[in-house]
């Protein structure tokens, strides 16, 4: 006998048919009561908001959640199944909680319209590292433990963590999600009669409905995520030019300036220094001639003024001589009043 191909539950579409079409709310709804402390009648009027599977394959920053669903005041409830582990998942989990939050509010609505939202996201990996229990509730709290609001509650469950055995009535949920062969779905349904109308469910889905569903999606998917690197490739390349350009043209003024700067330095100091020496040489010419000019007219006229009295001195010497001669004075006097030689003073007789 040929073995039927177990699908797991943990399949996005599988997940989506279970938990997220209006047609199957009352598994929603059991599930939900395994761990939603609200009145039973707001269960009454449990609406899907999100039906359809094209929003789990579409990837970004759109704040799409797998499955949404109001109860019957208008309390949100979001179910977020994560399989794999993504780069700060914490606070994309925070900023799909403040969109729920957010979006309800239209221009001139009060804060008063706003409806409790109530995330629960369901991760098949350790996304709390530092703890064992598989279900952590949060709410907005002080350290007395005093509730701040009760807007917005968020509930990780972890399906790496669970035990072995039941110890909550949501745990049966869990083990049916990890359920990987039909022999464990049977078990589930036998033990958790709960189960039962969940597990037919899934056994109740055509096999090639949902390979062809999930085929199709997941080619879009595909083909919009190519198309989505492309474009990124394309203006990456754009930015990039236009950036490298900039920079470029940036960089290279820098350069030329500091270029110019060190040539015209150089250039400049050669020609100031040839320009200052020609200039130097000129008026240290023009100076020397100047005051050379000066000293030798300074000195001429020392030679000649010393000249002039030594020649005035020996005129005035051999005047008085001849006055002495003439006054009948012996050569012998003579020679010692002016201090001439005999043979000029015999001369002047």
């Amino acid at each position: 006998m040929k073995k039927k191909l177990f699908i797991s539950p943990l399949d996005d579409y599988v997940f989506k048919e279970i938990f997220g079409e209006q047609r199957n709310i009352e598994n929603t709804a059991a599930f939900l009561k395994t761990l939603l402390d609200i009145p039973e009648e707001e269960y009454g009027e449990l609406s899907v908001k999100n039906p359809g599977l094209g929003m789990i394959f579409k990837k970004g920053k759109t704040g799409a959640v797998d499955v949404k669903l109001t109860t019957k005041s208008g309390k949100i409830i979001h179910i977020e199944l994560q399989v794999e582990k993504k780069a700060n998942i914490k606070n994309r989990i925070q900023y799909y909680g403040a969109r729920l939050i957010g979006d309800q509010l239209k221009w001139g609505d009060d804060y008063n319209q706003l409806n409790n939202v109530v995330s629960i996201i369901i991760c098949d990996h350790k996304l709390l590292e530092e703890g064992t229990s598989y279900i952590n509730i949060f709410e907005l709290k002080n350290e007395q433990n005093k509730s701040f609001s009760n807007l917005y509650k968020l509930i990780i469950l972890e399906l790496p963590k669970i035990p072995d055995k039941k110890d909550r009535d949501v745990w049966p949920w869990m083990r049916f999600l990890k359920c990987e062969r039909e022999e464990e779905l049977d078990m589930l349904a036998y033990v958790f009669p709960e189960l039962k109308k969940t597990i037919a469910c899934i056994r109740e889905m055509s096999l090639i409905e949902i390979f062809r569903e999930i085929q199709f999606h997941r080619n879009l998917a595909k083909i919009d995520e190519k198309n989505l690197k492309a474009q990124w490739k394309e203006d990456g390349y754009t930015e990039g030019r236009a950036e490298g350009l900039t920079m470029g043209h940036a960089e290279g003024r820098i350069e030329g300036r500091a270029e110019g700067l060190a040539m015209g330095h150089t250039e400049g100091r050669a020609e100031g220094l040839a320009a200052g020496h020609a200039e130097g040489r000129a008026e240290g010419l023009a100076m020397g001639h100047t005051e050379g000019r000066a000293e030798g007219l300074a000195a001429g006229h020392a030679e000649g003024h010393a000249k002039g009295l030594a020649a005035g001195h020996a005129d005035a010497q051999l005047e008085i001589a001849r006055n002495l001669l003439a006054k009948g004075s012996t050569p012998e006097f003579v020679r010692e009043i002016t201090g001439l030689d005999i043979d000029t003073i015999c001369n002047l007789k």
